[in-house]
């Protein structure tokens, strides 16, 4: 029988591996801090950091079987996922430039909900991430999982997701890197549109396949 701290360990690397490899997560991310500035940045990280919760519930609850017993359910969450990263690509593209750098505007106070709502639905939306935790809890998790051991991956987990995408939009906003990118700002934006819509092109392929 694994301890509690084997099985801890083993999921914490994995999901740290997950988490710093590239995908639509770290797409939005970098586009949002890019675009909008530091608080656009964190507000969309602490939304993937939430987004986290729910596919951990899906493998420390057993709700695994869902996706065994209606595997459509699978299928309709990444048509899903791959229309809202479609959606922010296309906007992505029409970018334009302006003499008064609004692409490169800071995030608008009120507009909180909206950045933490495009992080927290980048993440959800994604079928692949929903695999990765059910894979990853059904391989290393091989026996019941004691409450203690759920409030720590619960909150781990979460966290450490919110601190890495902290982190990457903290050094992309330092006003040293994004500052002399500001005239440059729409043509980001554009590239950035186009890695979202390569993202969704292969979720898309994915399905089809």
């Amino acid at each position: 029988m694994e301890t509690a701290m084997t099985i801890f360990l083993s999921v914490a690397v994995a999901h740290m591996l997950a988490v710093a490899s590239p995908g639509p997560d770290f797409a939005v991310v970098v586009r949002q801090s890019l675009a909008f500035g530091r608080a656009a940045g964190l507000w969309t990280a602490l939304g993937i950091g939430c987004g986290i919760t729910v596919h951990v519930a899906y493998g420390l609850f057993g709700l695994g079987w869902a996706s065994e017993r209606w595997p459509f359910l699978l299928d309709l969450l990444g048509w899903a996922g791959a229309a809202f990263l479609i959606w922010m690509g296309q906007g992505a593209l029409r970018s334009q430039p302006s003499a008064e750098d609004t692409a490169s505007a800071p995030a608008e106070a009120g507009r909180w909900h909206r950045y933490w709502l495009i992080g927290l639905l980048t993440n959800v939306l994604n079928p692949k991430a929903m695999l990765f935790f059910v894979a990853l809890f059904s391989a290393v998790v091989t026996g019941p999982v004691g409450p203690g051991l759920q409030w720590l991956l619960g909150l781990w987990l979460p966290l450490t997701t919110f601190a890495w995408f902290a982190l990457v939009a903290t050094l992309l906003s330092d006003p040293r890197l994004r500052t002399p990118l500001q005239k440059k700002a729409w043509l980001i934006d554009r590239g950035m549109g186009g890695v979202l819509l390569l993202l969704a092109g292969l979720m898309i392929w994915r399905l089809l396949g």
